[in-house]
């Protein structure tokens, strides 16, 4: 496929995919067009991250179990910027520490090295990453020259693809659940529609009481609203 080609192909390609297989190869075919070798889609929504990628499984099943998207430089870099941006193991996005480092080693024993990233933001706090990375030392600049296509609008159609179509994306934020049984308790009890002044009076507690927990949960899970911490709790089956 002809690099000039391939953004008018994509879009068409993941216009009629209607499942993860479908995307899944779009992309592939894509980021080959551009001399990636894999794509990674990230939806990062507070402390609940979920997305899908064709990664090595070795280095996807490493990443989650190692938790490595909370010292993934390339994931902490994304507030920093508005458009796409290139990045390697020898020229970091954010300023290094041992941490990105060390991820870096483990990234580089699977081949990855350097990439492309598009971050995509949306009204309600919540985020998204398009990446494009391979083996060579330094990043393909070719998404990002000015006069082939705005590769930002772009990431924003694969995230717009991605959620509509919400079938076989992976969760990466399964680890242990941060909030302590109190504050579940307490949780739970908003699911089921009760107030700050009926949790009070069912704990034999006052109000303030309640809304120092409330704010603890929020606060730990990176949430906005209570309503929001509420549907990530659900979401990640804490509370039922």
């Amino acid at each position: 496929m002809p690099a000039d080609t391939a953004p008018d192909v994509l879009i068409e390609a993941l216009r009629f995919a209607t499942d993860r297989r479908g995307i899944d190869e779009a992309m592939s075919q894509f980021s080959c067009a551009y001399g990636f070798r894999w794509f990674s889609y990230l939806s990062v929504n507070g402390a609940e991250v979920s997305g899908i990628s064709n990664y090595p499984s070795r280095w996807q099943a490493l990443y989650l179990a190692s938790n490595l998207a909370s010292v993934d430089p390339v994931v902490e870099a994304v507030p920093l910027h508005r458009g796409g941006f290139l990045w390697s193991d020898s020229k970091p996005p954010v300023r290094p520490t041992r941490e990105h480092r060390s991820f870096f080693d483990k990234a580089r024993a699977f081949g990855i090295r350097s990439g492309m990233t598009i971050p995509v933001f949306d009204g309600f706090g919540r985020r998204a990453i398009v990446t494009f990375s391979g083996e060579d030392p330094s990043p393909n600049p070719g998404l990002l020259e000015r006069g082939r296509f705005d590769a930002l609008s772009l990431a924003a159609y694969l995230d717009a693809i991605v959620r509509l179509r919400n079938q076989g994306v992976i969760v990466l934020s399964g680890g242990p659940c941060p909030l302590t049984p109190y504050q579940l308790e307490c949780l739970s009890w908003v699911s089921y529609g009760k107030s700050i002044d009926d949790i009070a009076a069912l704990r034999g507690v006052t109000r303030r009481a309640i809304e120092f927990q409330m704010d603890a949960i929020r606060r730990k899970l990176d949430a906005m609203t209570t309503s929001q911490a509420m549907a990530i709790a659900l979401r990640q089956r804490w509370i039922l």
